[in-house]
Order: structure tokens, then sequence, then C-alpha cells
């Protein structure tokens, strides 16, 4: 069997590209063919990683290319108009949609784009949706249940030392000074006018934290600062000025990430916050609770198992969230050390042979044993 793989590989580092690494680690671990045509515009030296370039040429050679599934995960609605052509062309393709930008392309679209997106997405072999939130709106829209699955998004990392040395010094001093780190990650970006990742209401928390207690400090792994556009470029600027203002440059971390994995900064943190205002699911929650760190997130969207809800962009319940942990914090370390995170790793094997009728090696080397 071999996979085609459709979307970004780190640099830079982001949910879905972190998400496509671990699944061809863990094909490449089980002898299964994969090749990775990349979204990101940064040249990867690494064998069966090929750039895609321009799009537009990239497109046709789709029909031309061998293998037993293309698997995509690109969030541009031009590609997902496409699924259908190739399926046509007598392709094996799933689609992962990794949060809202599908039912956002939907609802904003015109009718005439609109029914062209469905129609190519109803025509292809599966849709995964990380979250059920996503699923329940495609059967809603008359999706079929056998082609449309819920498998969230969570890989576990290969842990490696390589990747502590790619982390510099200031940032490991800045949480060896800290009674209490709290770690986020994220991006400056905005949707529908409002701070994405909420990093606003982190500054906002840490603020009034400090009134009430010392010694707590807040990381935020901030990816992508390379490619912001002029507006996040400027609110950028605008969130350090607010830093200073309050008088937390001491406290308050931005910590530029290039090709830096979060689970050594998490492995070393008390808290993760993830205050999103729209998710698809939250790998970075999940790998946080892996390593039992306790975790609150924004009630945007179905969160992992153990994860601490707040009221979306309200920062009194998040302040009060944060603070009933800390207070009683060797009673939430206890309970998410008990968590056990589901590695999703096998319902997408499971699912690449059901669609393409293959085993992978490891499953044929059983088969054989039992006969």
């Amino acid at each position: 069997m071999k996979i085609v793989m459709i979307g970004p590989m780190p640099p830079p580092i982001g949910g879905i590209s972190i998400h496509i690494k671990r699944v061809v680690q863990r094909l490449k671990e089980k002898g299964i063919a994969c090749d990775v045509y990349n979204e990101s515009h940064v040249l990867i030296s690494q064998e069966g990683v090929y750039p895609i370039g321009s799009y537009k040429n990239f497109a046709l050679k789709i029909p031309f290319m061998k293998g037993d599934l293309f698997h995509f995960h690109s969030i541009s609605r031009t590609v997902r108009i496409l699924l259908g052509f190739y399926k046509i062309c007598g392709k094996k393709i799933i689609l992962t949609v990794h949060g809202e930008s599908l039912m956002d392309q939907i609802r904003s679209s015109n009718p005439i784009i609109r029914m062209m997106l469905l129609t190519s997405l109803r025509s292809i072999d599966h849709i995964v949706c990380v979250n059920e939130d996503n699923t329940n709106k495609l059967l809603a829209l008359g999706f079929a249940h056998h082609k449309v699955t819920t498998i969230p998004s969570y890989i576990q990392p290969m842990e490696s030392g390589d990747d502590d040395v790619t982390i510099a010094n200031e940032v490991f001093d800045f949480i060896a000074d800290s009674n209490f780190v709290i770690t986020a990650n994220g991006y400056i970006r905005f949707y529908q006018g409002q701070d994405l990742y909420g990093v606003d209401l982190l500054i906002d928390l840490l603020k009034e934290l400090r009134i009430r207690k010392r010694g707590v400090r807040i990381l935020f792994a901030l990816l992508g600062v390379s490619s912001q556009n002029v507006e996040e470029q400027q609110y950028y600027e605008v969130l350090k000025i607010r830093i200073r203002e309050y008088g937390l440059e001491d406290d308050f971390l931005f910590y530029e990430v290039e090709n830096t994995e979060l689970y050594p900064l998490v492995n070393k943190s008390h808290l993760f916050i993830r205050p999103t205002v729209t998710d698809g699911y939250g790998v970075s929650i999940a790998e946080a609770l892996h390593s039992a760190i306790p975790s609150i997130a924004s009630d945007v969207c179905m969160r992992p198992e153990g994860t601490n809800l707040f009221q979306s962009r309200n920062v009194e319940d998040l302040l009060l969230k944060v603070e009933e942990i800390m207070e009683h914090y060797s009673e939430h370390k206890q309970r998410v050390m008990s968590l056990s995170m589901r590695d999703y790793t096998t319902d997408l094997l499971d699912m690449y042979q059901q669609i393409t009728g293959q085993l992978d090696l490891e499953s044929k080397v059983i088969i054989d044993e039992c006969n």
C-alpha cells in the first residue's frame, strides 16, 4: 500500500503539519510507503517529501501520480472542489477537515460555488472530521453516514532529545525562574474580528493573577511570525505594548518558534491553556494531558477527555478555573496522571485498509502466523 499525503509539513510547525509529520512516521514504522507533497513554502530535504510549488501545475499532475490512496489535508476551497475530479480520474480520495474552514466555506460561498464544493465532497471516498460537531453538520447536509467519520487528530509524539536542543536557553531559564508556569501556543491570527488564539485573554489573565499570586509566568510558543501580514504584525506590537504597560515584561514571554516541537516546553510547565475562539479539537491539549499536565480550554468544540473548560472569551471564568487548579493542584495532577490519551494512528490505518482493500505489513505478518 502506498499513501500520497497532500498538506503542510513542518517547518513551520502547526497543528496540521505536526499531525502529518507524525502520521508519516507511523506509516514508515509499519513499512507502508508514503509520499508527502508539501504545501508549506519551506524546502525540506527529506526522503519522500516533495515541494508542491505552483498549485496550478501540481493540480494538473495529480491524475497521473501513482498511489493507492490520496489523503488531502488542504484547507483550500479550490483544492476541495477539485477532489471530485480526481475521483473521476480513478483516485481513491480522503479529506481530513481539521477545523472550521470547510463549514465556513460552505456558509460563505455563493450558490454555484457551494453546489460545486458539496458535489465534489460527496463523490470522494471518505471525509474525516477531527470533531463530532463537523461530522454532524455534514450528515445534516445529506452526506452518507458511511462516508463521514470522526477521528481526532492526536498522534503521540516520538520524543527525542534533539527537540530540546533546538529550544533557546533563555526559554528554559524563564521556566526555571518561575514558581508556576503556564504554557500556551498558537499564531497571531483573527477570526471574525477576534484574537483567534486568545493571546489578549492570556495577558489579561496574567495581569489579574499578579494581583493575587506571585511567581506565575506565561510562556506563549508563537508560531508563524515570519508569515504575519501587516494587520497581524501591528496587532503583535499592540500586544507587546500592553504587556509592558501592565508591567508583565518579566513574566510573559513570546517564544517565536521556528521548528520546535511543543512537548519539551509543556513537559516543564504546570498548566496548559488553549483559549481559542474556534477550533477543531486541540491536539496540543491532548499532548499536554499525555504528559500529565492539567489543561484548560475554551468550550468552542469537543475537547480531549480530562480538559477543564471555560466559557470562550470570558476572562473572569478563565481566571476562576486557573485559580481553582492552582489551589488544588495535586488533585488535578493526580487526575490527569490517571488518564490514558488515545493515539488515533490505528483508526487512520484501519480506514486506509478499508478503502484500499490492502493490509499493512504488520497485519500481514499476524495473519500469516495465524495460518
